[in-house]
């Protein structure tokens, strides 16, 4: 399949019970969407029919075009390719599913965020749910791999095949769960049509707690099961937070997604005030060194393609990306350029300005050595290992104190290394973690040399 109606095809991104979601390109500007395109799964036709699964699809579709919201993704188009009906929409290169590392096994361990990325993007997945609530909309599916991340690292809440508008009954077939194993609200699981907006905190929860947590709730949540035995950001308060919107009872959680925002709220202004006093204390946590018998000295500077289990053991990265032993930089700041005496590279300071395809991280290190930036040539992108050189894992409590070297707003780093002929592999310096994205993603460069 090379065009679904007037839209170049560029691979697949993902499936689901109703459709197939394609990267295509836009003609004329070229611009990078995702299309969903009803192709509905055998079982569920046999369960409800062909005619049912339309109708939901089409719904689906008015349902994210009736909406304007800045954290519910946006319908583009509608059409019928073969007589078959799809709709466009924003694309994006990132969801939180992909930035915690959830995979198939969702029971797994994931990566843990730092307190404040975790609740930026709890408070504006809050937002775009009062926005439906209001609108009498209940998703009904909210967990990470719904959430997409903007380039400006907004979420986007997406996929609206199992929503309920009020008033309305969908069509299910006898024993179809609707929702999402361990996400689901124990009401939306016995009686899908009588979920509420309640059902939509519920998972919201849960996929708060696991951002924080690094792993899913088990009810009932007590001893070492509570959020507070896993980072010291969290205390009892969050613990009693928690213990109301993760209640199988939907009255014994927040009354709305505007009430549960404002308790998230409340919480981080606490944290915030506590983390204050204890920064003026200047006991400031750093990363345990590694063995002594770990790796040392200048890392690979030769870029290379490398995927799946192999990069991860060609990067000395463990089953969630991250290095196995966090190593320990000597940074020193001279001005535009940072020198780690470590290894021996020197950094850019700042990096680039803005975040751009992997193409154009490339020719914007080619521009460095054009300037002579620093005084110097032999600017290039860094590759995995070197990223890798300067990682530390996720700040917790006074962690947060410490002052970078490196602009935190350049979260996101190019590497110069491949993953696939369309993909390249990156780092979030944030988390700690490498991952592999499409090249016409949107990242930042930061460009490294050898002393």
């Amino acid at each position: 399949m090379k065009t679904i109606g007037k839209y170049q095809v560029l691979g697949l991104l993902g499936r689901g019970g109703m459709g197939a979601v394609y990267k295509v390109r836009m003609p004329v500007t070229g611009k990078i969407m995702a299309l969903k395109l009803l192709s509905p799964n055998p079982f569920l036709v046999g369960l409800i029919g062909r005619a049912a699964i339309e109708r939901q699809f089409r719904a689906e579709a008015a349902t994210l075009g009736g909406l304007n919201h800045p954290h519910i993704a946006a319908v583009w188009d509608f059409g019928q390719a073969a007589r078959r009906p799809f709709f466009l929409m924003e694309y994006y290169c990132r969801d939180l599913g992909q930035v915690i590392g959830e995979s198939a096994r969702v029971e797994a361990p994931t990566r843990k965020l730092p307190l404040p990325r975790a609740a930026a993007y709890a408070l504006q997945t809050l937002d775009g749910l009062a926005r439906l609530h209001h609108a009498g909309i209940v998703h009904r599916d909210i967990k990470p791999f719904n959430l997409l991340i903007t380039g400006e690292d907004r979420i986007k809440i997406t996929d609206f095949g199992l929503s309920k508008v009020r008033g309305e009954s969908l069509a299910h077939g006898p024993g179809l769960k609707v929702g999402s194993p361990y996400y689901a609200a124990p009401e939306q699981e016995d009686q899908p049509e009588q979920a509420g907006p309640r059902a939509d905190l519920y998972s919201m929860g849960v996929t708060l707690y696991r951002m924080l947590a690094g792993r899913l709730p088990v009810w009932p949540l007590t001893g070492e099961g509570l959020p507070s035995a896993f980072s010291r950001d969290l205390g009892p308060d969050w613990d009693n937070f928690f213990l109301r919107v993760l209640h199988p009872s939907p009255g014994r959680r927040p009354e709305s997604a505007k009430a549960m925002a404002a308790e998230l709220e409340a919480l981080l202004a606490v944290w915030r005030n506590r983390l204050d006093k204890a920064c003026r204390l200047e006991e400031q946590d750093v990363p345990p060194p590694c063995p002594v018998d770990a790796p040392s000295g200048r890392p690979r500077s030769q870029p290379m393609k490398a995927r799946g289990a192999q990069a991860q053991e060609v990067f000395g990265l463990d089953a969630l990306w991250r290095p196995r032993c966090y190593a320990s930089p000597r940074l020193e700041a001279l001005g535009e350029t940072v020198r780690d005496a470590a290894t021996g590279l020197v950094w850019q300071c700042n990096g680039s300005a803005y975040a751009f395809d992997w193409a154009a991280a490339r020719a914007y290190v080619e521009e460095l050595n054009a300037q002579g930036f620093g005084g110097a040539q032999g600017w290039r992108l860094p590759t995995v290992d070197e990223l890798v050189s300067v990682l530390s894992p996720p700040a917790e409590f006074t962690g947060h104190c410490l002052d970078p070297v490196f602009n935190r707003e350049q979260r996101l780093l190019w590497s110069a290394d491949r993953r696939t002929f369309t993909q390249a592999w990156f780092a979030d310096t944030e988390l700690g973690a490498a991952a592999g994205a499409d090249m016409t993603c949107s990242f930042f460069a930061r460009a490294v040399r050898t002393a």
